[in-house]
C-alpha cells in the first residue's frame, strides 16, 4: 500500500473517529443512569486522547457498542503510526483491499477473524 492510500485511510478513520466520539458522548448524556452522565462530563473536560483510558475501567463494551468502535478506530490509527496498517494483527498477512474498503479499522484477515 502506498503513502497516498494510507493517508486516505487515515483521513477516513479520523473522520469516523470524530463522529463516533460525538455520538458516544451524546449517548452517555442521554442515558438515565447518573454515572454515565458524570462520565460524559469527565470526557468533555478531557483530551480525546485520554478517553479510552478513562472509559476502560468504567464501562463494558456490551453496554455501549460505540465504545468498542472507538477502540477499533484508535487501534487502526495506531497501526498507521507504527507502519503496521493493512496487516493482520495475528498472522501479519496483508489485508485485502476489499477488507480495508469495507472497514478501514479491520484488524484481522478473513482467516484469523473467526478467532474473536
Amino acid at each position: 500500500m502506498n503513502t497516498k492510500q494510507t493517508g486516505n485511510y487515515q483521513l477516513k478513520l479520523k473522520n469516523e473517529l470524530e463522529c463516533v466520539r460525538d455520538q458516544f458522548l451524546s449517548e452517555l448524556k442521554q442515558s438515565k443512569h447518573p454515572y454515565t452522565g458524570e462520565l460524559a462530563l469527565l470526557l468533555e473536560k478531557s483530551s480525546p486522547n485520554e478517553w479510552l483510558d478513562l472509559i476502560a475501567s468504567k464501562l463494558s463494551s456490551e453496554q455501549f457498542p460505540r465504545y468498542r468502535r472507538l477502540v477499533q478506530l484508535e487501534a487502526a490509527l495506531c497501526q498507521i503510526e507504527i507502519g503496521q496498517f493493512g496487516y493482520c494483527c495475528d498472522c501479519e498477512a496483508p489485508l485485502s483491499k476489499e477488507e480495508l474498503q469495507q472497514d478501514a479499522a479491520t484488524q484481522r484477515c478473513h482467516r484469523c477473524r473467526p478467532k474473536n
